[in-house]
């Protein structure tokens, strides 16, 4: 689950402003799931980031990866169905 100060649709810690999505202090989503003027990407642009983000930090394949994203995903407030 997010933290607050984590993001909401990745988990994520924000620990600055830099961090935010649209350098907003109270945007909920950091940067990597945010567009440029802070609002949420889609489902499958934040997934996809997040796979590539794995396999290539954690060495997982993308088969893991998937798996492992689309269960944490399932999980964050932005994304529970």
């Amino acid at each position: 689950m997010a933290e607050k100060n984590s993001c909401e649709s990745c988990g994520m810690p924000m620990k600055d402003l830099s961090q935010h999505g649209g350098g907003e202090i109270n945007n909920p989503y950091c940067i990597y799931c945010a567009d440029e003027t802070g609002k949420l990407k889609t489902r499958e642009q934040v997934r996809e980031g997040m796979i590539g983000f794995f396999m290539k930090s954690e060495n997982k394949s993308r088969e893991e990866a998937e798996r492992f994203v689309d269960e944490h995903m399932s999980k964050m407030p932005a994304w529970k169905e």
